[in-house]
């Protein structure tokens, strides 16, 4: 991936993630945090079709918090019958609460350059799927102080309706039915990991490359 410019680059989608960066980011710490949540996500795949394994997306935040995010689980806000309420907007409002200003202002960055995208947008589509239903996760990150980054861990679920046309990203929100959402403020520790946990990771990770990995920018 190339170097980060705030000009330019302003996140990167992983499979079914997207990572918004801010300008503080350098491009070694943004390898090493995406290379935290490409573990995650290979690992909770790998994993959902075990005996007693947990949800995905409980398992998903499990192994991040094993490679040094702290954070404590939000309560996920489960909707009883459809919503189609603007969905976007929920999670960017729960994002600007939840986080600082930085973390907003990326976010939007990153969304605004995924709509911009409809080749991603169809690549990206196709990762979303989990069971019967749709989810995504928004993760802006913004640099707090030395080795320590802030995340907003943004994740909703979608009830799958006809077809993956309803995910309108170009027209600026998703035509789906919103099941269930939870936002958290993660704190990632950079040098806990690199020092007891990224040469493992490393070696699981490079050693199957098939991820959804794409830059967003502007």
């Amino acid at each position: 991936m190339s170097d980060l410019n705030p000009v330019s680059l302003c996140g990167t989608v992983v499979e079914s993630s997207i990572m918004p960066f801010s300008s503080d980011v350098s491009r070694e710490a943004r390898e090493d945090i995406l290379l935290v949540v490409r573990f995650a996500h290979r690992v909770a795949t790998e994993e959902k079709e075990e005996p007693l394994c947990l949800d995905w997306f409980t398992n998903y935040r499990r192994k991040l918090c094993f490679l040094g995010w702290d954070a404590t689980p939000a309560p996920i806000v489960r909707h009883p019958g459809p919503s189609r309420e603007r969905i976007l907007e929920r999670a960017l409002s729960r994002i600007g609460q939840v986080g600082r200003p930085e973390h907003l202002a990326v976010a939007e960055r990153s969304i605004l350059a995924l709509q911009r995208d409809p080749t991603l947008i169809k690549r990206f589509e196709t990762r979303m799927r989990e069971q019967n239903k749709t989810q995504i996760q928004l993760m802006p990150c913004v640099r707090r102080a030395g080795d320590v980054y802030d995340m907003v861990l943004f994740h909703m679920e979608m009830l799958e309706l006809d077809s993956y046309k309803n995910l309108l990203f170009a027209k600026g929100e998703l035509k789906m039915a919103l099941h269930a959402h939870s936002a958290e403020l993660i704190r990632f520790n950079l040098r806990l990991f690199r020092d007891q946990h990224k040469q493992l990771v490393l070696s699981r990770v490079l050693s199957k490359d098939r991820q959804l990995i794409e830059d967003l920018k502007l």
